[in-house]
């Protein structure tokens, strides 16, 4: 008396290749999905992004765009800039005044618990002077955005 089954039994074979063909359509399905999985970024202000070969997307936060010619917050022109100057108004701290107020009124928008709450992402031309940017960007770690993000074009 054995036990499970009888004398007939039945041996049941794997088709192997079907098993092999569906596993490569769907690794090809996902290396292709991830490749095609670009960020568009609306490239305001006639900036030219510096080029990279880094394969981290970038997340869009609160856009700050330094072109050669205007700056930026969300599409709206806070101020000009000529040869390398930002024409407005600056604090005794080296603030630009109508950056710091819309950048204060976006950190209002956002939810203190959120996980990129004092994230700023940064458009800068690839020829703005770094002393413009370093003005951005002290400007906006006055304001509590301690941390950003730079757009490049990927290569």
């Amino acid at each position: 008396m054995s036990g499970g089954g009888g004398d007939n039994e039945y041996e049941v074979s794997i088709n192997l290749t079907a098993l092999l063909d569906v596993l490569t359509n769907l690794l090809f399905f996902l290396m292709v999905g991830m490749a095609a999985q670009q960020m568009s970024i609306e490239e305001q202000g006639n900036i030219h992004l510096p080029s990279s070969n880094a394969e981290t997307p970038p997340k869009q936060d609160a856009p700050v765009t330094v072109g050669q010619e205007e700056l930026r917050v969300e599409g709206q022109v806070i101020a000009r800039i000529r040869g390398g100057q930002i024409q407005a108004q600056v604090d005794k701290d080296g603030s630009i005044v109508p950056l710091r107020k819309r950048l204060t009124d976006l950190k209002g928008k956002r939810l203190p618990s959120a996980k990129d709450a004092d994230v700023l992402f940064v458009l800068c031309d690839k020829d703005a002077p770094y002393a413009t940017l370093r003005q951005v960007l002290m400007t906006a770690a006055n304001v509590g955005f301690v941390k950003f993000r730079m757009a490049v074009i990927m290569e």
